[in-house]
């Protein structure tokens, strides 16, 4: 039965941006070996190298998870899928947290990712993000006597940038965001359309049948390819 769980982090990544392109003649970004061939069917590895917080527009509470696993596995040469794995996750308030299903403590979150141009050349040096696709996450909890049990609900799109931008193998993946505002939400497809994120962007709600709220979540990463890759255009 397939697991319906948390957050973005993110916190994934593989590739590195080589090469410039102008704002009015994208091309597709591709992830390609050392040989300039096209990169597929290749698995990741990692792990977060800085404490993951996810916050809640309007919402005190912040989820805290100091420890995050990372599985990816490259589809094609610009999308993919992830399997993420938080470990040890609490409270601001000093409860657990802990994904429906999963051991105390522990939240898993599944989804894809897509490579999308987060700069362009007029606004600085071309930047290369990727965009994570968070499947629906339920996690509960522990609030202590005054708040209960909260049931945590989160879906929606967090988008990460990538560094440092050569070939290699090993690629950090960083997310920002405070208070459920996320630091990066807009972004430019492979034929140079801006894109905002609006209420495509993470969401989340307390308990079932709630509005939900901006989110936002920080923390990086780093992801080990099979392999050595860069991001070409």
């Amino acid at each position: 039965m397939q697991r319906l769980k948390l957050l973005g982090l993110a916190l994934v990544a593989i590739f590195a941006l080589s090469a410039l392109v102008s704002a009015t003649s994208f091309g597709a970004i591709e992830i390609l070996n050392k040989n300039k061939v096209k990169v597929e069917n290749t698995e990741f590895s990692g792990h977060s190298n800085k404490e993951t917080v996810f916050t809640v527009l309007e919402f005190f509470g912040k989820t805290k998870c100091p420890e995050v696993l990372i599985e990816a596995h490259l589809l094609s040469a610009q999308l993919g899928d992830f399997h993420l794995h938080w470990h040890k996750c609490t409270t601001n308030l000093g409860g657990t947290c802990t994904g429906l299903g999963d051991e105390e403590g522990l939240i898993l979150a599944l989804g894809t990712f897509h490579l999308v141009y987060d700069k362009l050349l007029a606004e600085g040096p071309l930047g290369a993000g990727i965009l994570f696709l968070l499947e629906h996450v339920h996690y509960v909890c522990e609030g202590g006597l005054i708040i209960g049990k909260k049931l945590v609900l989160v879906l929606g799109e967090v988008l990460c940038l990538i560094e440092p931008l050569t070939l290699g193998t090993e690629i950090k993946v960083k997310c920002e965001g405070t208070n459920g505002d996320p630091a990066e939400t807009k972004y430019w497809t492979e034929n140079g359309q801006e894109v905002n994120m609006g209420q495509n962007a993470l969401l989340a709600s307390e308990d079932e049948g709630t509005t939900y709220k901006m989110s936002a979540e920080s923390g990086e990463a780093v992801a080990t390819a099979s392999e050595q890759v860069e991001l070409m255009d």
